[in-house]
């Protein structure tokens, strides 16, 4: 009886350790998101530049372009937003944003490995699986 509430308490810690990965991942993972979205709208805008294709020849520009696209180029201070925030996403990727979104498929891996010698498993969710004994190879072989 004392093994199976090692086993019981055993299990209840790998889930709480799980669950508790739960809130952070998915704080990176938006994090990320956010990270891409602007860097790539910055990036459209960056592209889609009118004011550096225009020449400098004419006095008045300004009273040609509409009210948006006068807007949207004060807006957008467009080189300075794309640098800071493809400046912050590649931080992101060097701090290591792409291992804690994944961190709990990281430790149910490891969990799995160290479970193996001891012919166990566990799901994605930390909970136990044992495995039935393997056979020795020596009595099913024998003629």
């Amino acid at each position: 009886m004392d093994q199976a509430d090692d086993l019981k308490a055993f299990e209840r810690r790998m889930i709480e350790i799980v669950s508790s990965l739960q809130p952070s991942i998915w704080r990176w993972r938006v994090i990320l998101f956010i990270l891409v979205v602007v860097t790539l709208v910055t990036f459209y805008a960056l592209i889609n530049d009118d004011t550096s294709n225009k020449s400098s020849s004419s006095v008045n520009e300004s009273s040609d372009n509409s009210f948006l696209s006068t807007l949207s180029s004060h807006l957008f201070c467009k080189k300075i937003y794309f640098s800071i925030s493809f400046a912050f996403l590649i931080f992101a990727f060097l701090f290591g944003i792409h291992r804690k979104m994944f961190s709990s498929s990281i430790i149910i891996a490891r969990f799995r490995h160290i479970l193996a010698d001891y012919n166990m498993s566990c799901d994605s969710d930390g909970r136990l699986i044992i495995k039935p004994r393997p056979t020795p190879t020596y009595l099913s072989a024998s003629s």
